[in-house]
């Protein structure tokens, strides 16, 4: 089994990008599962920089919603 942390408050590679949340990376030998995705695309940027192949995913799990702000005007 490999756990992979995509996305959390801090990072260990600097190219990452960390932002509040987590995203984790879990692949065994039958599946390949995405346990929620993040606020924003940060989880797409360091599955490339950690060769993590996102559309070979087959489970995505999302356990809780984010609003989307948008600017009053």
């Amino acid at each position: 089994m490999k756990i992979i942390t995509l996305v959390e408050n801090t990072v260990e590679n600097e190219k990452c990008i960390a932002e509040h949340g987590l995203s984790i990376y879990i692949e065994t030998e039958k599946h390949k599962l995405l346990p929620d995705t993040g606020q924003t695309d940060a989880v797409v940027k360091n599955a490339e920089v950690l060769n993590i192949d996102l559309p070979a995913v087959d489970t995505a799990i999302l356990s809780h919603g984010h609003p989307v702000y948008r600017p009053i005007s």
